[in-house]
């Protein structure tokens, strides 16, 4: 029983030890990433990106090298690309915390090539998630994307009750306005 737990023990040791060295690693190449992005010329960044996602692709490094990567297909005007970066984060690290963050951008890109009704599911978070507010707005923009007035106002009303949500995005009143007018309307038409 001894040498089964001191065996048990090494294992966990072992292992544990092969986690702070992969993660260090990783950290390691992405550095490279962040040292390119800081730098006036962006020579090299996709390739470091990609470096990093290709050799530690279970790490957080990965996600945020997929968001560098989409970030550079937009400015590219490439959303095909951009939406296979996202889509990557989402379907690789579904667990992970960046992972809403992904979904949010993703539903964005979606939107951008008209297709609202498939973003819709991607923004639909949880109350208790710390990014319900951000996704909530976006689900606001898709629901009037696809016509849903009244959804649309109570997503909107969802985003509005995180100041910085509200801070961030200015014409937030404005289109819980409007679309509270046209509710008045439709009410009053019936």
């Amino acid at each position: 029983g001894a040498v089964l737990g001191l065996l048990g023990f090494g294992g966990w040791k072992y292992w544990t030890e092969q986690q702070v060295v992969y993660q260090a690693a990783a950290s390691d190449a992405y550095v490279k990433v962040t040292e390119i992005l800081s730098s006036e010329k962006k020579d090299g960044l996709k390739e470091s990106a990609e470096a990093v996602k290709k050799d530690f692709p279970d790490s957080s490094y990965a996600i945020l090298s997929a968001f560098q990567l989409a970030k550079l297909a937009i400015e590219n005007k490439d959303l095909d690309a951009a939406k296979s970066e996202l889509q990557w984060v989402v379907d690789t690290h579904p667990t992970n915390e960046l992972t809403p963050v992904a979904k949010i951008r993703l539903a964005r890109v979606l939107m951008a090539q008209d297709n609202a009704k498939q973003a819709l599911p991607l923004v639909s978070l949880e109350e208790t998630s710390g990014y319900y507010a951000l996704a909530s707005l976006v689900k606001g923009d898709a629901l009037i994307a696809l016509e849903r007035k009244s959804e649309a106002l109570d997503a909107y009303k969802a985003a509005f009750a995180d100041k910085t949500i509200v801070a961030r995005n200015p014409t937030l009143q404005v289109k819980i306005d409007q679309l509270s007018q046209f509710a008045a309307v439709t009410e009053e038409s019936k």
